[in-house]
Protein backbone atom coordinates (compact mmCIF):
# COMPACT_ATOMS: atom_id res chain seq x y z
CA UNK A 1 0.00 0.00 0.00
CA UNK A 2 2.55 2.40 0.70
CA UNK A 3 4.61 1.45 -2.45
CA UNK A 4 1.69 2.38 -4.30
CA UNK A 5 0.90 5.93 -2.79
CA UNK A 6 4.79 6.54 -3.52
CA UNK A 7 4.22 5.66 -6.96
CA UNK A 8 1.02 8.11 -7.24
CA UNK A 9 2.79 10.87 -5.75
CA UNK A 10 5.91 10.38 -7.69
CA UNK A 11 3.50 10.24 -10.77
CA UNK A 12 1.62 13.35 -9.64
CA UNK A 13 4.82 14.97 -9.03
CA UNK A 14 6.65 14.36 -12.35
CA UNK A 15 2.98 15.54 -13.62
CA UNK A 16 3.43 18.65 -11.95
CA UNK A 17 6.95 19.65 -13.14
CA UNK A 18 6.21 18.62 -16.46
CA UNK A 19 3.13 21.11 -16.53
CA UNK A 20 5.36 23.78 -15.17
CA UNK A 21 7.65 23.23 -17.41
CA UNK A 22 5.51 23.71 -20.24
CA UNK A 23 3.87 26.45 -18.70
CA UNK A 24 7.33 28.37 -18.60
CA UNK A 25 8.18 27.27 -21.97
CA UNK A 26 4.68 29.12 -23.40
CA UNK A 27 5.38 32.17 -21.06
CA UNK A 28 9.41 32.67 -21.73
CA UNK A 29 8.35 32.41 -25.47
CA UNK A 30 6.20 34.99 -25.52
CA UNK A 31 8.46 36.94 -24.02
CA UNK A 32 10.81 36.47 -26.15
CA UNK A 33 8.16 37.76 -28.88
CA UNK A 34 7.75 40.51 -26.83
CA UNK A 35 10.87 42.42 -26.36
CA UNK A 36 11.61 41.65 -30.15
CA UNK A 37 7.95 43.72 -30.90
CA UNK A 38 5.62 41.05 -32.41
CA UNK A 39 3.03 41.96 -29.50
CA UNK A 40 2.70 45.65 -30.52
CA UNK A 41 -0.03 46.33 -32.23
CA UNK A 42 -0.37 46.02 -36.14
CA UNK A 43 -1.51 49.13 -38.10
CA UNK A 44 -4.19 48.30 -40.85
CA UNK A 45 -1.94 49.37 -43.52
CA UNK A 46 -4.61 48.48 -46.20
CA UNK A 47 -6.14 51.41 -45.10
CA UNK A 48 -3.49 53.68 -45.68
CA UNK A 49 -2.05 52.02 -49.28
CA UNK A 50 -2.75 54.20 -51.85
CA UNK A 51 -3.11 52.69 -56.02
CA UNK A 52 -0.30 53.38 -58.48
CA UNK A 53 -0.67 56.43 -60.94
CA UNK A 54 0.42 57.77 -63.86
CA UNK A 55 2.38 60.82 -62.23
CA UNK A 56 3.53 63.89 -64.29
CA UNK A 57 6.52 66.05 -62.28
CA UNK A 58 7.15 69.38 -63.53
CA UNK A 59 9.76 72.68 -63.50
CA UNK A 60 11.09 70.52 -60.89
CA UNK A 61 15.38 69.69 -60.58
CA UNK A 62 16.27 66.43 -60.50
CA UNK A 63 19.09 64.71 -59.42
CA UNK A 64 21.77 63.82 -62.23
CA UNK A 65 22.82 60.35 -62.81
CA UNK A 66 26.16 61.05 -61.01
CA UNK A 67 24.77 62.55 -58.19
CA UNK A 68 26.64 65.76 -58.60
CA UNK A 69 23.93 68.36 -60.00
CA UNK A 70 20.86 69.38 -59.87
CA UNK A 71 19.51 69.42 -63.66
CA UNK A 72 16.60 72.15 -63.72
CA UNK A 73 13.37 72.41 -65.26
CA UNK A 74 12.83 68.81 -65.51
CA UNK A 75 9.31 66.95 -66.42
CA UNK A 76 9.15 63.52 -65.35
CA UNK A 77 6.64 61.16 -66.56
CA UNK A 78 6.01 57.95 -64.36
CA UNK A 79 3.70 55.09 -65.61
CA UNK A 80 2.86 51.59 -64.20
CA UNK A 81 5.78 52.12 -61.71
CA UNK A 82 7.92 52.94 -63.96
CA UNK A 83 9.81 56.24 -65.18
CA UNK A 84 9.22 56.59 -69.00
CA UNK A 85 10.49 60.16 -69.55
CA UNK A 86 12.91 63.09 -68.82
CA UNK A 87 13.05 66.19 -70.64
CA UNK A 88 12.43 70.00 -70.48
CA UNK A 89 9.56 70.13 -72.66
CA UNK A 90 6.79 70.09 -69.88
CA UNK A 91 4.13 67.46 -71.55
CA UNK A 92 2.56 65.56 -69.08
CA UNK A 93 1.12 63.05 -71.49
CA UNK A 94 -1.42 60.91 -70.01
CA UNK A 95 -0.95 61.39 -66.44
CA UNK A 96 -3.39 61.66 -63.46
CA UNK A 97 -2.03 63.44 -61.65
CA UNK A 98 0.56 66.79 -62.12
CA UNK A 99 3.01 67.85 -59.43
CA UNK A 100 4.47 71.27 -59.90
CA UNK A 101 8.07 70.98 -58.60
CA UNK A 102 9.00 74.39 -59.47
CA UNK A 103 11.74 75.39 -56.30
CA UNK A 104 11.75 71.41 -55.60
CA UNK A 105 14.34 68.98 -56.27
CA UNK A 106 13.60 65.42 -56.84
CA UNK A 107 16.35 62.93 -55.96
CA UNK A 108 15.76 58.99 -56.03
CA UNK A 109 14.01 57.17 -53.42
CA UNK A 110 16.77 56.01 -50.42
CA UNK A 111 17.96 52.95 -49.42
CA UNK A 112 18.76 52.27 -45.93
CA UNK A 113 21.69 48.99 -46.70
CA UNK A 114 21.11 48.05 -42.87
CA UNK A 115 18.16 47.36 -40.99
CA UNK A 116 16.47 45.19 -38.44
CA UNK A 117 12.46 44.76 -38.33
CA UNK A 118 12.77 41.86 -35.77
CA UNK A 119 8.71 41.61 -35.52
CA UNK A 120 7.77 44.88 -36.21
CA UNK A 121 5.93 45.53 -39.51
CA UNK A 122 4.83 48.62 -38.31
CA UNK A 123 8.19 50.05 -39.08
CA UNK A 124 7.84 49.41 -42.75
CA UNK A 125 5.15 52.71 -42.52
CA UNK A 126 8.18 54.38 -41.44
CA UNK A 127 10.83 53.73 -43.80
CA UNK A 128 8.12 55.00 -46.34
CA UNK A 129 7.67 58.24 -44.68
CA UNK A 130 11.04 58.79 -44.49
CA UNK A 131 11.65 58.49 -48.25
CA UNK A 132 13.40 55.12 -47.81
CA UNK A 133 12.05 53.17 -50.39
CA UNK A 134 14.31 50.00 -50.33
CA UNK A 135 15.79 48.64 -46.93
CA UNK A 136 18.31 45.53 -46.97
CA UNK A 137 17.14 43.51 -43.80
CA UNK A 138 20.57 41.75 -42.43
CA UNK A 139 19.11 39.11 -40.36
CA UNK A 140 16.32 37.61 -42.29
CA UNK A 141 13.28 35.37 -41.31
CA UNK A 142 10.36 33.39 -43.34
CA UNK A 143 8.18 36.27 -41.37
CA UNK A 144 10.28 38.78 -43.36
CA UNK A 145 10.14 36.97 -46.66
CA UNK A 146 6.34 36.97 -46.02
CA UNK A 147 6.52 40.33 -45.88
CA UNK A 148 8.50 41.20 -49.02
CA UNK A 149 6.14 39.24 -51.29
CA UNK A 150 3.63 40.68 -50.12
CA UNK A 151 5.06 44.36 -50.68
CA UNK A 152 6.13 42.84 -54.32
CA UNK A 153 2.32 42.33 -54.68
CA UNK A 154 1.16 45.90 -53.63
CA UNK A 155 0.98 46.23 -49.75
CA UNK A 156 2.73 49.67 -48.87
CA UNK A 157 6.18 49.43 -47.60
CA UNK A 158 9.52 49.75 -49.15
CA UNK A 159 11.02 46.69 -51.33
CA UNK A 160 12.94 44.71 -49.26
CA UNK A 161 16.42 42.89 -49.59
CA UNK A 162 16.46 39.96 -46.48
CA UNK A 163 19.83 38.73 -45.72
CA UNK A 164 19.79 35.11 -43.70
CA UNK A 165 19.30 35.16 -40.01
CA UNK A 166 23.23 35.53 -38.81
CA UNK A 167 25.27 32.12 -38.92
CA UNK A 168 27.52 30.86 -36.33
CA UNK A 169 29.25 27.77 -34.78
CA UNK A 170 28.05 26.52 -31.67
CA UNK A 171 27.25 23.19 -29.82
CA UNK A 172 23.84 21.61 -29.90
CA UNK A 173 22.32 22.79 -27.11
CA UNK A 174 23.40 26.72 -27.52
CA UNK A 175 22.74 26.35 -31.03
CA UNK A 176 19.01 25.63 -30.06
CA UNK A 177 19.25 28.14 -27.57
CA UNK A 178 20.43 30.82 -29.76
CA UNK A 179 18.27 29.66 -32.90
CA UNK A 180 14.95 30.18 -29.51
CA UNK A 181 16.38 33.45 -28.11
CA UNK A 182 18.43 35.69 -30.35
CA UNK A 183 17.39 34.08 -34.10
CA UNK A 184 21.06 33.19 -34.72
CA UNK A 185 21.81 29.58 -36.88
CA UNK A 186 24.50 27.83 -35.67
CA UNK A 187 26.80 26.18 -38.06
CA UNK A 188 27.40 22.27 -36.14
CA UNK A 189 28.92 18.59 -36.31
CA UNK A 190 24.88 17.72 -37.34
CA UNK A 191 24.48 20.71 -39.37
CA UNK A 192 27.14 21.53 -41.75
CA UNK A 193 27.38 25.19 -43.95
CA UNK A 194 26.66 23.18 -47.36
CA UNK A 195 23.34 22.25 -46.00
CA UNK A 196 22.03 25.58 -44.21
CA UNK A 197 23.36 27.27 -47.19
CA UNK A 198 21.03 25.18 -49.74
CA UNK A 199 18.17 25.58 -47.20
CA UNK A 200 18.59 29.15 -47.11
CA UNK A 201 18.80 29.69 -50.72
CA UNK A 202 15.63 27.59 -51.45
CA UNK A 203 13.73 29.87 -49.19
CA UNK A 204 14.73 32.62 -51.00
CA UNK A 205 17.06 34.69 -48.96
CA UNK A 206 18.57 37.61 -50.79
CA UNK A 207 21.87 37.11 -49.57
CA UNK A 208 24.13 34.89 -46.24
CA UNK A 209 24.96 36.60 -43.17
CA UNK A 210 28.06 35.04 -41.34
CA UNK A 211 28.67 36.43 -37.35
CA UNK A 212 31.21 37.28 -35.01
CA UNK A 213 31.64 33.95 -33.74
CA UNK A 214 31.92 31.37 -36.48
CA UNK A 215 35.49 29.21 -36.32
CA UNK A 216 37.67 29.66 -39.15
CA UNK A 217 37.20 26.20 -40.53
CA UNK A 218 33.25 27.07 -40.46
CA UNK A 219 33.62 30.30 -42.11
CA UNK A 220 35.55 28.65 -44.98
CA UNK A 221 33.54 26.16 -45.05
CA UNK A 222 30.22 29.16 -45.18
CA UNK A 223 32.70 31.11 -47.94
CA UNK A 224 32.70 27.84 -50.36
CA UNK A 225 29.03 26.79 -50.36
CA UNK A 226 28.02 30.12 -50.89
CA UNK A 227 30.02 30.62 -53.93
CA UNK A 228 29.10 27.42 -55.37
CA UNK A 229 25.51 28.23 -54.69
CA UNK A 230 26.28 32.03 -56.13
CA UNK A 231 24.60 33.48 -53.52
CA UNK A 232 25.96 36.61 -51.73
CA UNK A 233 28.23 36.26 -48.25
CA UNK A 234 28.07 39.00 -46.22
CA UNK A 235 28.02 40.32 -42.75
CA UNK A 236 30.51 40.20 -40.06
CA UNK A 237 34.67 39.51 -39.56
CA UNK A 238 34.85 36.64 -37.69
CA UNK A 239 36.69 37.01 -34.24
CA UNK A 240 39.41 33.92 -35.00
CA UNK A 241 40.21 35.42 -38.76
CA UNK A 242 42.12 38.91 -40.21
CA UNK A 243 40.95 41.47 -42.14
CA UNK A 244 43.51 40.39 -44.84
CA UNK A 245 41.78 36.38 -44.71
CA UNK A 246 38.48 38.13 -45.04
CA UNK A 247 39.14 39.48 -47.85
CA UNK A 248 40.28 36.67 -49.63
CA UNK A 249 37.21 34.79 -49.37
CA UNK A 250 33.85 35.06 -50.73
CA UNK A 251 32.25 37.66 -48.64
CA UNK A 252 32.45 40.88 -50.67
CA UNK A 253 30.75 43.23 -48.11
CA UNK A 254 31.49 43.92 -44.34
CA UNK A 255 28.29 44.81 -42.23
CA UNK A 256 29.69 47.78 -40.44
CA UNK A 257 33.13 49.70 -40.53
CA UNK A 258 32.92 48.18 -36.92
CA UNK A 259 33.91 45.05 -38.34
CA UNK A 260 37.37 47.20 -39.38
CA UNK A 261 37.88 48.71 -35.91
CA UNK A 262 37.23 45.60 -33.92
CA UNK A 263 40.16 43.87 -36.48
CA UNK A 264 41.93 46.47 -35.64
CA UNK A 265 41.96 46.70 -32.40
CA UNK A 266 43.11 42.64 -32.23
CA UNK A 267 45.93 43.42 -34.51
CA UNK A 268 46.74 46.06 -31.90
CA UNK A 269 46.17 44.21 -29.09
CA UNK A 270 43.51 45.67 -27.44
CA UNK A 271 43.32 49.34 -26.54
CA UNK A 272 42.27 51.39 -23.51
CA UNK A 273 41.77 54.35 -21.86
CA UNK A 274 45.47 55.22 -21.24
CA UNK A 275 46.41 53.38 -24.99
CA UNK A 276 43.78 55.19 -26.67
CA UNK A 277 45.82 57.72 -28.72
CA UNK A 278 48.27 55.24 -29.23
CA UNK A 279 45.33 52.74 -31.24
CA UNK A 280 44.07 55.83 -33.25
CA UNK A 281 47.59 56.20 -34.34
CA UNK A 282 47.64 52.67 -35.35
CA UNK A 283 44.55 52.96 -37.26
CA UNK A 284 45.53 56.44 -39.36
CA UNK A 285 48.40 54.20 -40.47
CA UNK A 286 46.53 50.89 -41.27
CA UNK A 287 43.38 52.77 -42.71
CA UNK A 288 45.10 53.52 -46.83
CA UNK A 289 46.30 49.72 -46.79
CA UNK A 290 43.03 48.38 -45.51
CA UNK A 291 40.81 51.04 -47.71
CA UNK A 292 43.16 49.84 -51.12
CA UNK A 293 42.30 46.12 -50.16
CA UNK A 294 39.11 46.73 -50.11
CA UNK A 295 39.02 48.64 -53.54
CA UNK A 296 40.64 46.13 -54.94
CA UNK A 297 38.92 42.75 -53.69
CA UNK A 298 35.85 45.58 -54.21
CA UNK A 299 34.26 44.65 -51.10
CA UNK A 300 31.79 47.08 -49.77
CA UNK A 301 31.17 48.28 -46.64
CA UNK A 302 28.13 49.32 -44.52
CA UNK A 303 28.57 52.63 -42.52
CA UNK A 304 26.15 52.30 -39.21
CA UNK A 305 28.63 55.31 -38.29
CA UNK A 306 25.99 57.41 -36.15
CA UNK A 307 25.72 54.60 -34.08
CA UNK A 308 28.51 54.17 -33.34
CA UNK A 309 28.96 57.66 -32.44
CA UNK A 310 26.36 57.12 -30.18
CA UNK A 311 27.51 54.27 -28.03
CA UNK A 312 29.91 56.79 -25.61
CA UNK A 313 26.78 59.42 -26.07
CA UNK A 314 24.79 56.60 -24.28
CA UNK A 315 26.88 56.14 -21.67
CA UNK A 316 27.34 59.37 -20.68
CA UNK A 317 23.71 60.56 -21.08
CA UNK A 318 21.47 57.87 -21.70
CA UNK A 319 18.34 60.10 -21.27
CA UNK A 320 19.71 63.04 -23.54
CA UNK A 321 20.40 60.71 -26.05
CA UNK A 322 16.75 59.29 -26.14
CA UNK A 323 15.21 62.63 -25.96
CA UNK A 324 17.14 63.71 -29.11
CA UNK A 325 15.49 60.63 -31.36
CA UNK A 326 11.83 60.52 -32.43
CA UNK A 327 11.32 57.77 -30.05
CA UNK A 328 7.75 57.42 -29.96
CA UNK A 329 7.92 55.67 -33.19
CA UNK A 330 9.77 52.65 -32.25
CA UNK A 331 8.18 49.67 -31.46
CA UNK A 332 7.20 49.76 -27.38
CA UNK A 333 8.37 45.84 -27.10
CA UNK A 334 11.62 46.57 -28.60
CA UNK A 335 12.24 49.82 -26.44
CA UNK A 336 11.00 48.62 -22.54
CA UNK A 337 12.31 46.03 -19.88
CA UNK A 338 11.29 42.01 -20.47
CA UNK A 339 10.97 39.87 -17.32
CA UNK A 340 13.06 37.60 -19.62
CA UNK A 341 16.33 39.49 -19.56
CA UNK A 342 17.43 43.35 -19.31
CA UNK A 343 20.28 43.06 -21.50
CA UNK A 344 18.36 41.87 -24.89
CA UNK A 345 17.36 44.62 -27.07
CA UNK A 346 16.11 47.62 -24.78
CA UNK A 347 16.41 51.29 -25.25
CA UNK A 348 14.84 52.42 -22.47
CA UNK A 349 17.01 53.80 -18.75
CA UNK A 350 16.07 50.70 -16.81
CA UNK A 351 16.49 48.21 -19.91
CA UNK A 352 18.96 50.25 -22.57
CA UNK A 353 22.16 47.43 -23.57
CA UNK A 354 24.70 50.13 -23.44
CA UNK A 355 24.09 51.88 -20.37
CA UNK A 356 26.59 51.46 -17.44
CA UNK A 357 26.11 50.19 -14.08
CA UNK A 358 24.19 53.08 -11.80
CA UNK A 359 26.67 52.54 -8.80
CA UNK A 360 29.85 53.14 -11.09
CA UNK A 361 32.24 55.17 -9.90
CA UNK A 362 33.46 58.90 -11.67
CA UNK A 363 37.01 57.31 -12.35
CA UNK A 364 35.77 54.62 -14.06
CA UNK A 365 33.01 55.99 -15.86
CA UNK A 366 35.39 58.35 -17.15
CA UNK A 367 37.47 55.33 -18.42
CA UNK A 368 34.76 53.68 -20.87
CA UNK A 369 33.85 57.15 -21.80
CA UNK A 370 37.29 57.54 -23.27
CA UNK A 371 37.33 53.71 -24.90
CA UNK A 372 33.80 54.56 -26.46
CA UNK A 373 34.93 58.09 -27.58
CA UNK A 374 38.04 56.57 -29.26
CA UNK A 375 35.69 53.57 -30.64
CA UNK A 376 33.87 56.50 -32.78
CA UNK A 377 36.85 58.42 -33.51
CA UNK A 378 38.33 55.11 -34.99
CA UNK A 379 35.66 54.76 -37.32
CA UNK A 380 35.56 58.09 -38.21
CA UNK A 381 39.10 58.03 -39.82
CA UNK A 382 38.34 54.95 -41.43
CA UNK A 383 35.84 56.24 -42.88
CA UNK A 384 37.84 59.44 -44.43
CA UNK A 385 40.07 56.82 -45.62
CA UNK A 386 37.54 54.90 -47.60
CA UNK A 387 35.79 57.94 -49.00
CA UNK A 388 39.13 59.28 -50.74
CA UNK A 389 40.45 56.19 -51.97
CA UNK A 390 37.08 54.91 -53.67
CA UNK A 391 35.85 51.99 -51.05
CA UNK A 392 31.97 51.24 -52.23
CA UNK A 393 30.34 52.33 -49.07
CA UNK A 394 26.49 51.89 -48.50
CA UNK A 395 24.52 54.31 -46.11
CA UNK A 396 23.31 52.16 -43.29
CA UNK A 397 22.09 52.35 -39.62
CA UNK A 398 21.18 49.30 -38.05
CA UNK A 399 18.16 50.47 -37.67
CA UNK A 400 16.63 49.25 -33.98
CA UNK A 401 19.65 49.12 -32.37
CA UNK A 402 19.33 51.65 -29.69
CA UNK A 403 19.09 54.47 -30.55
CA UNK A 404 18.54 54.01 -34.21
CA UNK A 405 14.84 54.89 -34.53
CA UNK A 406 13.86 53.12 -37.93
CA UNK A 407 13.56 55.68 -41.18
CA UNK A 408 14.65 58.65 -38.81
CA UNK A 409 18.14 57.11 -38.34
CA UNK A 410 19.02 56.72 -41.69
CA UNK A 411 19.10 61.01 -42.34
CA UNK A 412 21.36 61.16 -39.07
CA UNK A 413 23.26 58.60 -40.96
CA UNK A 414 23.70 61.04 -43.55
CA UNK A 415 24.38 63.74 -41.79
CA UNK A 416 27.24 61.98 -39.98
CA UNK A 417 29.37 60.63 -43.04
CA UNK A 418 29.38 63.82 -44.50
CA UNK A 419 30.91 65.29 -41.32
CA UNK A 420 33.27 62.73 -41.15
CA UNK A 421 34.66 63.26 -44.70
CA UNK A 422 32.55 62.55 -47.42
CA UNK A 423 30.91 64.83 -49.40
CA UNK A 424 27.19 65.17 -50.17
CA UNK A 425 27.12 63.65 -53.66
CA UNK A 426 28.72 60.86 -52.29
CA UNK A 427 27.15 60.32 -49.37
CA UNK A 428 23.76 60.86 -51.27
CA UNK A 429 24.92 57.77 -53.53
CA UNK A 430 25.77 55.84 -50.89
CA UNK A 431 22.28 56.04 -50.17
CA UNK A 432 21.11 55.59 -53.80
CA UNK A 433 22.86 54.58 -56.43
CA UNK A 434 25.93 52.61 -54.84
CA UNK A 435 23.51 49.88 -52.96
CA UNK A 436 21.21 49.72 -55.46
CA UNK A 437 24.33 48.69 -58.35
CA UNK A 438 25.35 46.01 -55.63
CA UNK A 439 21.73 44.63 -55.30
CA UNK A 440 21.40 44.66 -59.09
CA UNK A 441 18.31 46.63 -59.15
CA UNK A 442 16.74 48.92 -61.91
CA UNK A 443 16.68 51.75 -59.10
CA UNK A 444 18.78 54.56 -57.07
CA UNK A 445 18.71 56.98 -59.99
CA UNK A 446 16.38 58.81 -61.95
CA UNK A 447 16.20 57.45 -65.57
CA UNK A 448 14.04 56.50 -68.25
CA UNK A 449 13.22 52.80 -67.59
CA UNK A 450 14.30 52.56 -63.88
CA UNK A 451 11.89 51.97 -61.13
CA UNK A 452 10.00 55.16 -59.70
CA UNK A 453 10.98 55.58 -56.87
CA UNK A 454 11.56 58.71 -55.93
CA UNK A 455 11.54 61.50 -53.06
CA UNK A 456 10.79 65.36 -53.79
CA UNK A 457 12.26 67.54 -51.25
CA UNK A 458 11.61 71.30 -50.37
CA UNK A 459 15.29 72.17 -50.02
CA UNK A 460 18.18 71.34 -51.89
CA UNK A 461 20.06 68.27 -50.57
CA UNK A 462 23.55 69.12 -52.41
CA UNK A 463 23.88 72.10 -50.70
CA UNK A 464 23.24 70.54 -46.94
CA UNK A 465 22.88 66.87 -46.59
CA UNK A 466 20.16 67.99 -43.80
CA UNK A 467 17.89 68.71 -46.40
CA UNK A 468 17.34 65.32 -47.31
CA UNK A 469 14.75 65.73 -43.98
CA UNK A 470 12.88 68.08 -46.02
CA UNK A 471 10.56 65.67 -47.69
CA UNK A 472 7.54 67.32 -49.74
CA UNK A 473 6.31 63.61 -51.39
CA UNK A 474 7.16 60.22 -52.09
CA UNK A 475 6.55 58.25 -54.66
CA UNK A 476 7.06 54.81 -54.27
CA UNK A 477 6.86 52.04 -57.13
CA UNK A 478 4.25 54.64 -58.93
CA UNK A 479 2.48 55.33 -55.71
CA UNK A 480 2.08 59.05 -54.63
CA UNK A 481 2.07 59.95 -51.00
CA UNK A 482 1.92 63.88 -50.57
CA UNK A 483 3.07 65.22 -47.27
CA UNK A 484 -0.38 64.58 -45.57
CA UNK A 485 -0.32 60.85 -46.73
CA UNK A 486 3.32 60.73 -44.84
CA UNK A 487 1.73 62.47 -41.76
CA UNK A 488 -1.39 60.27 -41.49
CA UNK A 489 1.44 57.01 -41.93
CA UNK A 490 3.68 58.61 -38.60
CA UNK A 491 0.66 59.05 -36.69
CA UNK A 492 -0.94 55.31 -37.55
CA UNK A 493 2.42 54.13 -36.43
CA UNK A 494 2.36 56.53 -32.80
CA UNK A 495 -0.88 55.63 -31.99
CA UNK A 496 -0.47 52.11 -32.20
CA UNK A 497 2.44 52.70 -30.42
CA UNK A 498 0.74 54.71 -27.53
CA UNK A 499 -1.97 52.01 -27.17
CA UNK A 500 0.57 49.07 -26.40
CA UNK A 501 3.37 51.36 -24.72
CA UNK A 502 3.50 50.41 -20.82
CA UNK A 503 5.82 52.69 -19.28
CA UNK A 504 5.52 56.28 -19.98
CA UNK A 505 8.29 58.08 -22.25
CA UNK A 506 7.12 61.70 -21.76
CA UNK A 507 10.24 62.31 -19.68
Amino acid sequence: MKKVTIKKWFKRLSLAILLIAVITFIWVDYEIDHLWGAHTKVVDHVKLNVPQQNIAITNVAILSTDGRQMIADQTVIIEKGVITSIGSDGETLNATAIIDGKGKYLIPGLIDSHIHLWQSPNDLLLYVANGITHIRELNGSKQHLQWREEINNGRLGPKMFVASSRVNSNGLIKSWFEKWTAKITSITSFNNAQSIVNAFVNEGYDAIKSYTFITNKDYWSLSNATKQAGIPLIGHTPVAMTLDEVFGSNQKELAHIEEIVKALNREFGGYNDKTAEQFLQFVQERSDDISNKLVKNKVAVISTLWLSENFAKQKRDLNESLSKVHLAYVNPGITELSPVTSRAMGWLPESNIYRLPMNISPEKKNRYLVYWQTYAKAHQIMLKAMAEKGVIIMAGTDANVPVAVPGFSLHDELISLTQSGMNNTQTLLSATKIPANRMHQKSGIIKKGYRADLVLLDKNPLENIENTKAINTVILNGKLLNRQKLDDLLVAVKSANDESRTVDISQ
